[in-house]
């Protein structure tokens, strides 16, 4: 592949905007790759990469890079040259840190660096002002920066399956976030400012540590999902009960008018692990 890319016409390079060398056994991406000018996409995944030529700031018009499942150790810091960056896949190789250099990536969407070894996220990244997606679930992260709360886009926040034993305490700040899934981790307990998050829609922090939940929780108006099974909880918040009751009762009546027996619904808001907002 190395040599098909060196025989490539440079007239041709400086021309297209794609390039996939993905499943192609690649240990190296070549020198001539410097030249595509033009490239806006460049999947080179799935290969046996161990790291990316620092002349991939070259690549000034790049909007897409995809280099999951490689065996990748770092990150060039020259990456954070890409000014026009929306979309970085880096998950699936042996990252154990993210270049300082990430926070200048002014126009990425979205962030994928699971399934790495991260013990931590930069500070730098609470830069990345239009960030939507934020994917960092499987590594070894014991916390989030408080940085992470500047992520004024954030829409996506997996962080799922990693070592946390807490939330920065300020992630009511993520006035856009929609879905948080921060399951499977150490957490003992969730942040008061959790019910500032107005957007929110679905919550998962099942897996945990947690011995409650915070009464603040109860003013997620547009909450639908929350999941928070296997944990430490022998009651719930009487903000989420009130909730509950609620939707039991509109559930009774649509059981009533289907002519079903109320009865036959035995629910013990105490035990109740899965709870579904759907009104």
């Amino acid at each position: 592949m190395e040599n098909i890319l060196r025989d490539i016409p440079r007239e041709w390079l400086e021309i297209n905007s794609e390039l996939c060398c993905s499943y192609k056994k690649l240990t190296s991406l070549p020198v001539s790759i410097c030249y595509l000018n033009n490239l806006q996409k460049l999947s080179c995944s799935w290969n046996k990469l161990t790291s990316l030529p620092e002349s991939i700031s070259n690549l000034s018009n790049l909007q897409r890079l995809y280099c999951n499942n490689n065996q990748l150790t770092k990150l060039p810091e020259s990456i954070g040259s890409l000014s026009n960056l929306q979309i970085l896949h880096c998950y699936n190789n042996k990252l154990t840190k993210l270049p300082e250099s990430i926070g200048s990536l002014s126009n990425l969407q979205m962030l994928s660096c699971s399934i790495n070894q991260l013990t931590k996220l930069p500070e730098s990244i609470g830069l990345l002002s239009n960030l939507q997606e934020l994917w960092c679930s499987f590594n070894q992260l014991t916390s989030l920066p408080e940085s992470i709360c500047q992520l004024n886009a954030l829409q996506i926040l997996w962080c799922s399956d990693n070592q946390l034993i807490s939330l920065p305490e300020s992630i009511g700040s993520l006035s856009c976030l929609q879905k948080l899934y921060c399951h499977d981790n150490q957490l003992t307990k969730l942040p008061e400012s959790i019910g500032s998050l107005s957007c929110l829609q679905k919550l998962y922090c099942n897996n945990n540590q947690l011995t409650k939940l915070p009464e603040s929780i109860g003013s997620l108006s547009d909450l639908q999902i929350l999941f928070c099974r296997h944990n430490q909880l022998t009651k719930l918040p009487d903000s989420i009960r009130n909730s509950c009751y609620c939707v039991l009762n509109e559930l009774k009546k649509y059981l009533k008018i289907k002519k079903i027996l109320a009865e036959q619904l035995i629910i013990d808001l105490d035990a109740i692990s899965v709870i579904l907002l759907f009104y």
